[in-house]
């Protein structure tokens, strides 16, 4: 498994569709020792997700961090 730590960049609801557009991007280096560590090894990029259920996407809070697993299937 691999460990990355991403801030919500922003959280967009398209009220036609009801699907909103999840952006993140790796954390900075300037908030915690943790994120120095974390934007070492992951200093740019961003994941987007489209999302249609409510309940998860409202679950995605602008300038928050989360922890994002990667595990191979």
């Amino acid at each position: 498994m691999i460990r990355a730590k991403f801030t919500c960049l922003s959280n967009t609801l398209n009220h036609e569709t009801q699907t909103a557009t999840v952006v993140l991007t790796p954390v900075t280096n300037s908030a915690s020792e943790e994120n120095l560590t974390f934007w070492k090894y992951t200093p740019a990029g961003h994941i987007e997700l489209q999302i249609c259920n409510p309940a998860a996407f409202a679950q995605f809070a602008v300038d928050t961090d989360y922890y994002v697993d990667f595990t191979a299937v």
